[in-house]
This record gives C-alpha cells, sequence and structure tokens, in this order.
C-alpha cells in the first residue's frame, strides 16, 4: 500500500513538474522576451534598450540562412533608411559544429555580410525562449511598447510579407 501511494505522488510531482515546466512560445499581445546578443563585431544588441522603436526579429540558423537573408532583404528595399524601425537576424548557431571556432563565423559574416544586422545565439538561449522551429524563419514583429503584433514561421512569401508591411506601416503611422 505504501509503494502504491509512493509511486503515486512521485507521478503526481513529476506531471506537475513538466506542466510547469512546459512554457508556450510567446504570442501576438506577449511582452517579447528580452534578450542581450553580439553581432559579428562583438557589439551588444539589448532589445529591451530599443523600447519606442518597431523591431523585426527574422530568427532562423545557418540551414535557412538563403530565407533568412530574402525575408530582410525585402525588409530593407522598405525601411532601410527609417529610423524608427530596426530588423535583426537571429541566428541560432548551436548547429555550428565545436571544432570550428567563433572568430572563423564571425569573419564569414564580414566577408558575406547579411541584409540586416546578425546577432548570433551560440548557445540558442534566445531560440528556446522564442521557441522557434528549425526549418523555417520565424517572424516576430515587435511594438514600440515591446509587444509581440506579428508572428509567423514562413519560408518569404510576398503575400505574408504584404501582411507584415501593413502592419509596420499603421504602427508606424499610429503607434500605441
Amino acid at each position: 500500500m505504501k509503494v502504491k501511494r509512493f509511486i503515486t505522488i512521485c507521478l503526481l510531482i513529476l506531471c506537475c513538474t513538466v506542466t510547469l515546466s512546459k512554457k508556450e512560445p510567446p504570442d501576438i499581445g506577449d511582452d517579447a522576451p528580452d534578450f542581450i546578443l553580439q553581432d559579428f563585431e562583438e557589439k551588444p544588441h539589448n532589445l529591451k534598450k530599443l523600447r519606442g522603436k518597431l523591431v523585426f526579429l527574422i530568427m532562423g540558423n545557418r540551414k535557412i540562412r538563403k530565407e533568412d537573408d530574402k525575408w530582410a532583404k525585402a525588409f530593407q528595399k522598405d525601411y532601410e533608411n527609417h529610423k524608427q524601425i530596426t530588423a535583426y537576424i537571429v541566428g541560432d548557431l548551436r548547429s555550428v559544429p565545436g571544432f570550428i571556432p567563433k572568430w572563423f563565423i564571425r569573419r564569414q559574416l564580414k566577408r558575406n555580410p547579411p541584409p540586416v544586422k546578425f546577432l548570433l545565439d551560440w548557445k540558442g538561449e534566445v531560440h528556446q525562449k522564442y521557441h522557434t522551429v528549425n526549418k523555417k524563419p520565424n517572424l516576430y514583429l515587435i511594438s514600440q511598447e515591446g509587444k509581440i503584433v506579428f508572428h509567423h514561421k514562413e519560408n518569404y512569401k510576398p503575400e505574408i510579407y504584404d501582411r507584415l508591411k501593413k502592419q509596420i506601416d499603421s504602427l508606424l503611422l499610429d503607434p500605441p
């Protein structure tokens, strides 16, 4: 009888632990999880310090860099000179083999720079906070107040970009 009770209690504790530790990805209306990441020049970028600006995050990994760049190029074409919005590609670098030194990755990014600032998420911590998927770019638009206002997991499609652009233009004209 005591063994059954002990097993039941252990199972309840395990279920509660799994339930409490399982967090959902941030959704529209949620505060964007903060982060501080470096670009390839080792300059830190802090999301919280960008309050007051719109922030477009393109989150991906080295295997989908071409798709990330398509989103970034479309963004740059429309907003390159706009001071109230910025964009970043946040690279999940957990898949980079350990024998490749960080300086080598930085040098490659200097030689072949992406269309927007590239932030290095060496341990994948930011990608874990945002619950990104590996096979497609994960797109987040963050309002001037730090709230997520657009979220998609999608390869580049003009119709999705048009929806993003409408959201950006609306927020630029009428900030929250």
